[in-house]
Parts: C-alpha cells; sequence; structure tokens
C-alpha cells in the first residue's frame, strides 16, 4: 500500500478515540481535563503521561514522548505507520481499498480463527456444563475443588473421546478442509482426527478476550501426555500469551499488580481463593515478550511457582525479566502443599488465603536461594553467591537501587562493599574455561573413562529416560558438581515436565551447547551407556552422595571449631555434634554400600 488517503486517517479517528487505543496499554484515569497513567515507554512511579481525547494527542512530561494514536500503536507495537493503519482500520471496521490479496488473505483467515476458536470454546463449555459424555469432567473437577463460578470465568469445556466428533461437527458449519489444517485443532498427520480428545479444556484468551488457543487436560489416563496445548498459529504464540490474563486484567489495571503461578489449575484456584490477579506462561518458562506485555498494565508482579529444581530456576528468570522491566518483584511459596491447586483441592481457599500474605522480595529470594547452594564461609563460595545474582543486578536500571542491593550483598556475605564494586565493574565476567574443549575451542571426543562420575550419570540416565523419574528424588542437580552435567539435569527435567523427549532426536534439539549435545549424540550410539543402568545409577547416586557428606562433614567441623572458640552457647554446640553424628553415620553407611557394589 504505497499511500494512506487523509479520509481514511479522518474516518479512523471519527470512529475510535485515542483513549479507547492507549487504555488497551496503560491504565488512565481523569485528573484536570486530562487522563493520566503511567508512562509505557519509560519506567515511572508518578503518573506523567497524559491523553486529550479533544485533540487527539498524547504526550509524556517526563520522557517528552508524544504524538497521535497512530504513532502510540506505532512505538507499542513496533510497527509502520501503514501497519499501525491497518490495524486501526480493522478495529474501526473500515475497509482499506489499496489493501493487496495477501493482506486480505492474511486478515481474513485471522479473523475465521478468531470466530472459530470462539465457537469451539462455546461448544466444550456446553458439552462440560450439559451432556452426559462429559459426567466424568464434572466430577473430576468437584474432585479438585473446582467451584461452577470458575467453570463459567474461565469458560472451561470438555472435548469428547470421539476421534470424529469435531471434524464433522466443523464441516458441517461450512469450514473448509484447507481452514481446518491451519488450525492447529488437528493432527498433523491425520488432518480429520482432533488434536484434543477426552480432556478438560482450558480456553486460551488473549488481552483482547478473544480464544486463541486451547489447553487440555486428559481425562482417559491413557495418554502420555497429560497435558497439551494448542500448537502455535496465526493467531497464537505461546510466548507472547498468558493463561488467565483476560480473566485478570480489570484486576491487575486496578491494583498495578499480577500474580505469576505455574499451571492453568493454578490459576483457577488463586482466582477461586480471591486472587484474581493469577495469569501463568503456557508450558514455558516466562518470556521477555509476556514481561512486556505484562509491563503494560501493572508495575509489580508476584512469582508463585513450583518450588523443585526446574521451578526455582524458572523463578530465578522471571525475577530477572520483571527487574529489567522496573517491575517491583518479589517471591510467594507454599508450605503446606506443593502449589495452589493441590492446596486449595485438599484444605480450601481459606488455607491458601493464610499462605499468601507475605512475599520476600526478588533480591533476597536470590540471595537466600545462592547462599543455601554454596558454603559462602570460604571466598569461593562467597564468589559464587555474588556471579548468581549478577543477572539481577546487571538490568537493575537505576544506581541507587543497585547501590543498596550491592549494600545487602555485602552484609549478608560479610565482606567489604567495596570489594563488590570493584568485581562488579569488572565487565569481563569470571567464567571458568571449559573442560571439555580443547585448546583451539574444537569439539573434544567423548571418552567415558576420563569424565566425572556426575557426567556419566547423567549420559547413563539421558539413555535410559524411564529411569529419570525415580532418580530424581535421590539426586537433585544441587548435588552436582560438573556443569555439563547440571545442564544435562535440567534438560532431562524439562522432557518429564513437559512429557516430551521420547524421541533421541527430541532431547537433542532441547541442548544448546555444543559439546553436551555431542557428548549426549555420542552416547546414544555407545552400549556402555545402557548396560545395567539401575546399577550404574546406583553406585554413581551413592558416590555423589558420599561426596557431598564429605563437604558438609568439612563444614560442619570448620563451624565447630569456630564455635569452640566464640564460646557459643551449649546448645548451638550441642546441635552441631548432633549433625556431626548424624554426617558421620551417614557417611559410613555410604561407604559400606559402596564396598559391597564393588
Amino acid at each position: 500500500m504505497a499511500k494512506i488517503s487523509e479520509s481514511v486517517l479522518e474516518q479512523i479517528k471519527a470512529r475510535i478515540q485515542l483513549s479507547e487505543v492507549v487504555s488497551d496499554y496503560v491504565t488512565l484515569s481523569a485528573r484536570g481535563g486530562r487522563l493520566w497513567g503511567l508512562c509505557p515507554f519509560h519506567q515511572e512511579k508518578t503518573p506523567s503521561f497524559s491523553v486529550v481525547d479533544e485533540q487527539g494527542f498524547y504526550y509524556c512530561f517526563s520522557c517528552k514522548k508524544g504524538g497521535s494514536m497512530f504513532d502510540f500503536l506505532m512505538e507499542m507495537e513496533k510497527v509502520s505507520f501503514v501497519e499501525s493503519v491497518k490495524m486501526l482500520a480493522r478495529r474501526a471496521n473500515i475497509e482499506l481499498a489499496d489493501e493487496t490479496e495477501e493482506d486480505r488473505s492474511k486478515r481474513s483467515l485471522k479473523e475465521t480463527l478468531y470466530e472459530l476458536y470462539d465457537k469451539i470454546a462455546g461448544s466444550f463449555h456446553y458439552l462440560l456444563v450439559n451432556s452426559k459424555q462429559a459426567e466424568h469432567a464434572r466430577m473430576y473437577l468437584k474432585e479438585r475443588n473446582v467451584s461452577e463460578a470458575m467453570w463459567e470465568r474461565f469458560n472451561l469445556g470438555y472435548a469428547p473421546s470421539d476421534g470424529y466428533w469435531l471434524y464433522a461437527f466443523l464441516r458441517k458449519h461450512h469450514y473448509s478442509d484447507d481452514l481446518l489444517k491451519q488450525s492447529g485443532l488437528f493432527g498433523q498427520n491425520n488432518p480429520k482426527f482432533p488434536l484434543f480428545r477426552d480432556r478438560l479444556m482450558f480456553p486460551i484468551r488473549n488481552w483482547q478476550g478473544k480464544t486463541v488457543a486451547f489447553g487440555g487436560r486428559d481425562l482417559s489416563n491413557t495418554s502420555k501426555a497429560k497435558y497439551i496445548n494448542t500448537p502455535e498459529t496465526v493467531i497464537y504464540s505461546k510466548k507472547h500469551n498468558l493463561f488467565g490474563l483476560y480473566e485478570a486484567l480489570d484486576t491487575i489495571k486496578k491494583s498495578q499488580k499480577a500474580i505469576l503461578c505455574e499451571g492453568n489449575f493454578d490459576v483457577v484456584a488463586l482466582h477461586q481463593s480471591g486472587f484474581t490477579n493469577a495469569m501463568a506462561p503456557l508450558g514455558t518458562s516466562f518470556t521477555e515478550d509476556q514481561g512486556k506485555l505484562l509491563r503494560r498494565y501493572c508495575t509489580s508482579v508476584q512469582i508463585l511457582f513450583d518450588n523443585d529444581r526446574a521451578g526455582q530456576s524458572a523463578t530465578q528468570k522471571a525475577l530477572v525479566i520483571a527487574q529489567d522491566f522496573g517491575m517491583e518483584n518479589s517471591v510467594l511459596t507454599l508450605k503446606g502443599a506443593k502449589d495452589a491447586s493441590e492446596l486449595v483441592q485438599e484444605k480450601g481457599e481459606e488455607a491458601l488465603q493464610n499462605e499468601l500474605q507475605h512475599a520476600v522480595q526478588g533480591f533476597h529470594y536470590l540471595v537466600n536461594n545462592a547462599v543455601n547452594q554454596y558454603d559462602t564461609l570460604t571466598p569461593k563460595g562467597k564468589t559464587s553467591v555474588f556471579h548468581a545474582v549478577r543477572p539481577y543486578l546487571d538490568v537493575t536500571q537505576s544506581s541507587i537501587e543497585k547501590q543498596d542491593l550491592i549494600k545487602t550483598l555485602a552484609s549478608i556475605l560479610n565482606v567489604d562493599e567495596s570489594s563488590i564494586l570493584d568485581d562488579y565493574s569488572r565487565r569481563e565476567r569470571v567464567i571458568e574455561k571449559p573442560a571439555d574443549r580443547n585448546e583451539e575451542g574444537q569439539i573434544r571426543a567423548l571418552n567415558p573413562a576420563t569424565i566425572s562420575v556426575d557426567l556419566y550419570a547423567m549420559l547413563t540416565l539421558v539413555n535410559n529416560r524411564d529411569l529419570y523419574v525415580q532418580t530424581r528424588y535421590k539426586l537433585a542437580v544441587e548435588d552436582l558438581e560438573d556443569r555439563e552435567a547440571e545442564a544435562l539435569y535440567d534438560v532431562l527435567e524439562e522432557a518429564a515436565r513437559e512429557d516430551v523427549g521420547k524421541h533421541d532426536e527430541y532431547i537433542l534439539q532441547m541442548i544448546e551447547d555444543p559439546q553436551l549435545r555431542s557428548d549426549v549424540a555420542s552416547s546414544f550410539a555407545m552400549e556402555e551407556f545402557r548396560l545395567a543402568p539401575v546399577e550404574v545409577l546406583s553406585e554413581a547416586v551413592n558416590r555423589i552422595q558420599l561426596r557431598n557428606y564429605e563437604k558438609r562433614r568439612l563444614s560442619n567441623k570448620r563451624l565447630l571449631d569456630i564455635s569452640l572458640q566464640d564460646g557459643t552457647e551449649d546448645e548451638g554446640i550441642e546441635e552441631l555434634l548432633r549433625e556431626k553424628t548424624e554426617i558421620d553415620a551417614k557417611i559410613a553407611q555410604l561407604k559400606r554400600t559402596l564396598g559391597q557394589e564393588m
């Protein structure tokens, strides 16, 4: 489209007010003849962004940005002027005469899919509420203590077990085979067979309330994938959407605060318990695109992910993203259950309300996690804590805030603030030279005889993935010392949580590091890693646990020596002595076990 006519621009401005467009991204309130809100173009706590509908003009008195609704959309969506006009013309239901055939085709596909998904969501919901075949779905929701009010709020539904019902239903409503192939609702190998069968359905709605995808929870107990989501389509990208955002939008605009949790049922449980600002990423960690989306509507985010290793890792990443976008951030934890849904199911909404009274500030959470992971009585341990929290410091844009965080860290580590500032001022981060590459930085061939016990165990596990779940209860990623082994553990954890990774090729695609990918690929071709895996893993776990208990014994001895010299109270010394006895007993037991195995 070479040129936009003045008449088209005037028609758009006549049908849409600037405040309508801005309100999709900014919470506005009236004051002094203008509408005011927090500027979406820079970080601020006091509103300096103003909108005047009569003039069709916005202006920020702080960062000095201003313009029309077209300028605003260009800035927010990072699109050209022509694209901004197209978007607003569609919103105003104005047809652009010189729209290309390709433009019309793409717009038509999107509009048809929006209509299709909304229609199916309504049909799934009707089946859940009314059909006999959905009786077990209703019972399942009641067993999980999900109220019928939440069925309505989230438009929950049921996808029948009949493999050909959906195709017949949609063809009857005149949807073409070509469209259904592009819809993401059917299998790739069999375009007439639905992706969702005998599943509890969670419609995923964008911030405008349009259904763009589904999440489905298996009710048959026969599927290997407990949860599946719609694949990406022209109207759905999981990294640009959040489950529950639409349902939470009014609350987060008013409170300027959002809660990020891990699963769809957690979102429902939180809303049911009165936390109507809760939402969840869609099968992935919280992304920068989701952070950007969330920052439109609020200035504060609380993280409530599971307390396992993967949940902690996801929490750390989410905190850094939130800090990078200038949002206040903190972490909520549960003691009475592993997640919000389980707590509401077992103890009710009041129990969840009672547990979520207090949150830990994001930086303090990261520091506490690192302190529990590393020995802060040693210089290397203190350095490790510093490097663990550095990503958070790196994205902290306020010099005053950064200085205060460094002061807090120095106090906790019992070091001079100047030492941390000196380390931080060095832009080259301290990175250990990878031991798995030769001098030229080339990939080194895998030699099972020279790798660590940690990596040997993980390579055995990746070749026998059916043993992962039972092994994870005996061996945590924190127990490992080999960085390559840690990375592979994380890959196995992600594969288990997403219920993917059945094929070796898929596992390899999940590995980013070239050396690790090479080692895993090599291990797949070696019979050694598939021989007696249960016995191999048992010995490896015992060796790793023995190593960690011996490290704990050294730390215990150091603390005991210090306590005796400093005149610590008898109660404190007795506790250390009790711990010493327990550690010694465990070491002796592990040594006996290893002696028997050898």
